[in-house]
């Protein structure tokens, strides 16, 4: 099946629904079972046309004869596609690029949009590439295509140059890293046997357990090391809350908000399979997810529960991790709609429901154990103003400060760690190790 095709129908149905893209990419994947390159080059126009919408809009919107016209969305879909082939991407001449989407919109909208489709893509098509020979519109967030409440925010917090770096380099290419479970397999077997299968990956720096994969992701969810649970899809940055949190073997160790899984797995390689490890979460459809996906890992000891983190009662636990439900405006490089999902309104409303979170499982915390906070936020009201609040109601809690082995750059004060995704090359991650002090 042609990928244009396919990126415009899983562009629709994206467009139509409050699911995730990956996730109605997949689907259409697993329907249709379209080749590989097919499903390679799907994935690129889809993930890139979401992420430049608001300059592919802003340029069809300047080729219109009327600019205030209300194109209906299956004809904006076929022309951001256009757009952003002719514009920003190479893979293709211009004229192979116009024909196609000519002929895309004749089959799939209707004869009389042809003409429409034609002229509006031949205009543009002759103005040059856009984005990488610096012609960017004077304003940054349409240029580098955000919200313009996020860009405002965070030039206020970071500066303005740093938001730039921050959105150039969520706009950039997206890299996956896994984690290799260091019980079942050596560093130098795992690079082997991937390398034999045309996977190549560098070794994370300053970590022992961190892979940059190079070459051959497609591949990798296939893979039977993936398959049996010897490697994890897993950001380093997400990876080290669960090392700020530091479980050893033999404790009583609480994961709320724990779907889908990926840290609760860290922390049973951590606990090294011995101990209580209890995994919590709110949502039944994820924590059936999770369930399944003990099978893969071989981890039959987990014990998997459906809670409330906000209001329910919880065994006392060593060490309890709350990887709180937020915002995630710090993964907008691996999932570019979030800056579109999100609105400014919503910030107030997940640090309500973070501080109820964190009052309530600070109570199950033994005297003397480890409560770790954290979100994937770069937004101040979810991350340190929960924590100001949490402190100044509750005085049997300070922040720990206890020697670590994480990167010194990434604590912009002792216990808080605070990631800067092109500094760091990771996502945007927060966390908090407190220390129940008792009364």
């Amino acid at each position: 099946m042609d990928a244009r095709i396919l990126s415009f129908e899983v562009l629709l149905e994206f467009e139509n629904s409050k699911r995730w893209l990956r996730n109605v990419r997949n689907d259409y994947f697993g329907v249709k079972k379209p080749p590989r390159l097919a499903c390679e080059r799907t994935t690129v126009l889809t993930n890139e046309v979401v992420k430049w919408k608001r300059l592919l809009d802003t340029i069809i919107n300047a080729n219109l004869h009327k600019p205030s016209v209300k194109l209906k969305f299956p004809v904006r879909n076929l022309l951001r596609l256009g757009v952003y082939e002719l514009l920003i991407d190479e893979a293709s001449p211009d004229y192979a690029v116009v024909d196609s989407y000519v002929k895309l919109s004749r089959r799939n909208i209707g004869p009389h949009i042809t003409g429409f489709t034609n002229a509006v893509l031949r205009k543009i098509s002759g103005s040059g590439k856009y984005v990488f020979n610096g012609k960017f519109p004077e304003n940054i967030a349409v240029g580098l295509s955000y919200p313009d409440w996020l860009v405002e925010k965070w030039s206020t917090y970071y500066g303005m140059n740093n938001t730039v770096r921050l959105c150039e380099y969520f706009n950039g290419p997206g890299q996956m890293m896994v984690r290799r479970n260091w019980l079942k397999i050596e560093h130098d077997a795992l690079v082997q046997k991937l390398l034999d299968d045309k996977i190549h990956v560098k070794q994370f720096p300053l970590t022992n357990h961190y892979y940059i994969v190079e070459k051959g992701a497609g591949l990798l969810l296939k893979h039977q090391l993936f398959q049996k649970g010897f490697i994890s899809v897993q950001d380093r940055a997400a990876g080290a809350v669960v090392e700020l949190l530091n479980p050893k073997p033999g404790e009583t160790v609480l994961d709320v908000c724990s779907a889908p899984g990926t840290k609760t797995f860290y922390i049973a390689e951590m606990m090294q399979g011995t101990g209580s490890l209890i995994a919590t979460d709110i949502s039944e459809r994820r924590m059936k997810l999770c369930v399944q996906d003990s099978i893969r890992h071989n981890q039959n000891w987990i014990k998997w529960k459906i809670n409330d983190a906000s209001k329910d009662v919880f065994p006392k636990a060593d060490r309890v991790l709350i990887d709180a439900p937020c915002s995630g405006t710090g993964t907008i490089g691996q999932k570019s709609e979030i800056r579109w999902r999100r609105k400014l309104n919503q910030l107030q409303k997940f640090q309500k429901q973070q501080l109820e979170i964190l009052i309530n499982i600070s109570n199950y915390v033994k005297e003397g154990g480890i409560l770790c906070y954290a979100t994937c936020s770069l937004e101040k009201e979810e991350n340190w103003d929960v924590i100001k609040a949490f402190l100044k109601l509750n005085n049997q809690y300070k922040i720990d400060t206890s020697d670590h082995c994480l990167p010194k750059k990434w604590f912009n004060k002792p216990g808080v760690m605070e990631t800067f995704p092109p500094r760091d090359k990771v996502i945007g991650m927060f966390a908090v190790r407190l220390r129940h002090i008792g009364k």
